[in-house]
């Protein structure tokens, strides 16, 4: 069971989230090419937010998740808003003979990298889930973020990048996963409301393509 399973009924009734997800969609809209694209791919969807965010830019969207409960919510989302979308329980930092292969022509993420134990492999599934030209776009905790999720319950055992991810090794990691133009845009500052008051954070947003066949 995943501990977002838990967290999903409650996850979008916090306005910083929705916050959040308007302002990533917004800075997702200037850094990728939505032109021609027939299918997105959200990896680690959740409640499936985002996506909905980029339904305009999206005539298909697939939403995959690792929790059975958060992919719930994104299907009660898609049907409230009678999109033609699907999900999809699946773990790509997982070596499974199964993923998928050339599905989608963008792929993007928010804040799942950092819970992530094995990122090559991650990134490798992504690349091969992208046809050929495809986009990623990553947006994540940068590292020294530690504070970020002081007094969660989520581990470094279970986490080994929940404070963040350093530019350098993931744009290695990014390389050796097959993704070329790797671009690094502008940080995203964002606030998030706890019960002891308001912080402010930042996330970085990268970007890259699969190389055309």
């Amino acid at each position: 069971m995943s501990i977002f399973d838990g967290l999903a009924e409650t996850w979008d009734d916090k306005p910083d989230r929705a916050e959040r997800t308007a302002t990533v969609a917004e800075r997702l809209r200037s850094a990728l090419d939505f032109t021609g694209i027939e299918s997105g791919l959200e990896y680690g969807c959740g409640t499936g937010q985002l996506s909905f965010a980029l339904a305009e830019q999206l005539p298909h969207c697939l939403l995959v998740d690792t929790s059975v409960e958060m992919l719930k919510a994104a299907e009660r989302g898609i049907v409230e808003r009678n999109l033609p979308w699907d999900t999809e329980r699946r773990n790509f930092a997982t070596r499974a003979v199964d993923h998928p292969v050339a599905i989608t022509d963008v792929i993007f993420s928010l804040q799942v990298l950092h819970h992530v134990d094995d990122l090559p492999t991650t990134l490798e599934n992504m690349a091969k889930a992208l046809r050929p030209g495809g986009q990623v776009a990553l947006i994540d905790l940068p590292k020294g973020s530690s504070g970020f999720h002081h007094g969660s319950a989520h581990s470094h055992d279970d986490n080994p990048h929940l404070d963040g991810l350093d530019n350098n090794e993931l744009e290695q990691v990014m390389g050796e996963a097959g993704f070329t133009d790797i671009t690094w845009h502008e940080d995203i500052a964002l606030k998030r409301t706890e019960e002891d008051g308001t912080t402010e954070y930042t996330l970085f947003l990268v970007t890259a393509k699969t190389p055309r066949s």
